[in-house]
């Protein structure tokens, strides 16, 4: 096992910056700090396969190669060429090189990478007389390069395909809440599980599963079945074994759980079993077929409702948004006093339609949709 501390960066949605740091600190993330649209941080290989299994609200991990002023392509290959790339990868390994371009000279994301994998393909030719493969869906090498006002950064991209896609979701229903946001939602609402949860329009189930994967421990990688970092030339797989065997026996159990996921349509609740079973917490969940109107509280308990409703994007959406709405807060305020309630939304009229005042505004993206959590004590 390598004591090396490298330079790492873990990317997040906007808004979420500050609870993936604190996830980072308790993985022992060293000199962390939280940036727009991640945390920057400092460990060891088995701290980077620990943060690809059990970081909830991170989108990637980026292993820090190199960083230069890049303002024209020739300083990009030139940038990409001075990487020693037989420390990272052999001709017989595939790549892809995955460029995002903002602010800069270059402007286009899809040059920048063929750029990047010229440099890295030339290199090994000179060396070797052999170059590595492209391979665009299934890489064992996955580079990504970052640029900002003419600055460059060359990372190994350590996760492969984003870290929300837990691998338990087959079935979705519309359009389904990412599942690294959802998780980040439920902490920055503060819930625990000693409180009820209840998703009254839980869709394909997203917020539920999220709710009793980290009310019991479960990390979130335990269900993938690949990481990027599984590709690299010094992979230790007996050392993400072993990491892996201890953070799946730190899954707790938790009898009293009540998380509760409903909603009217009866196909969106078989894909909620599903996935929920999928995600080893099938039977924490308390899914059930009930119109939102018809909701009550079981006398006595408190927690939170939180809801994801229809943002009312699209032109087809908007009618009866409002009414959606106006209704959320009929319920929630006739029937369930002494609760919280939890509404992410991209809808711009949200509030007047409530007619309530949040105790706590959040700004955060859905994707490239800005939105607001309203966070209220009813």
């Amino acid at each position: 096992m390598s004591i090396n501390q490298f330079k790492l960066f873990a990317t997040c949605a906007k808004g979420l910056e500050d609870i993936l740091a604190s996830e980072l600190l308790a993985l022992g993330g060293a000199d962390v700090k939280a940036g727009e649209g991640g945390a920057s941080f400092k460990g060891d290989l088995a701290l980077v396969y620990k943060a690809n299994i059990c970081l909830r609200t991170a989108v990637r991990v980026l292993f820090f190669l190199a960083e230069s002023p890049v303002d024209s392509d020739e300083a990009l290959y030139e940038f990409a060429s001075s990487i020693d790339w037989s420390n990272y990868m052999t001709p017989d390994h595939t790549l892809m090189v995955d460029s995002n371009v903002r602010d800069s000279n270059l402007t286009h994301s899809q040059f920048t990478s063929q750029k990047i994998k010229d440099a890295i393909c030339d290199q090994f030719v000179e060396k070797v007389g052999r170059r590595p493969s492209v391979d665009k869906e299934n890489p064992l090498v996955k580079i990504n390069f970052h640029l900002s006002n003419n600055h460059g950064v060359i990372s190994l991209d350590s996760s492969g395909d984003s870290l929300h896609k837990r691998g338990y979701r087959p079935k979705q229903w519309k359009a389904p809440l990412n599942e690294a946001l959802a998780a980040g939602l439920i902490q920055l609402a503060g819930w625990n599980s000693s409180q009820t949860f209840w998703d009254p329009m839980c869709g394909s189930g997203t917020l539920p599963i999220e709710a009793a994967t980290l009310a019991t421990a479960r990390a979130p990688g335990l269900t993938r079945k690949k990481f990027g970092f599984q590709g690299w030339v010094d992979f230790e797989q007996s050392l993400f074994i072993e990491i892996r065997n201890q953070i799946r026996n730190q899954v707790e159990i938790i009898p009293e759980l009540n998380v509760i996921g409903s909603d009217l349509r009866g196909d969106s609740l078989r894909a909620c079993k599903d996935n929920a079973g999928a995600a080893g917490v099938g039977h924490l969940i308390d899914f059930r077929k009930e119109d939102f109107e018809n909701i009550k509280p079981i006398p006595g308990t408190t927690g939170i409702l939180f809801l994801n409703p229809p943002y009312g994007i699209r032109l087809d959406q908007e009618e009866g948004v409002a009414d959606v709405y106006r209704l959320i807060a009929s319920v929630a305020k006739a029937r369930f006093s002494g609760w919280k309630l939890a509404v992410m939304t991209g809808y711009v009229h949200a509030l007047n339609e409530m007619k309530m005042t949040p105790q706590k505004t959040i700004r955060l993206f859905n994707g490239a949709i800005p939105c607001k959590l309203y966070l209220f004590d009813l």
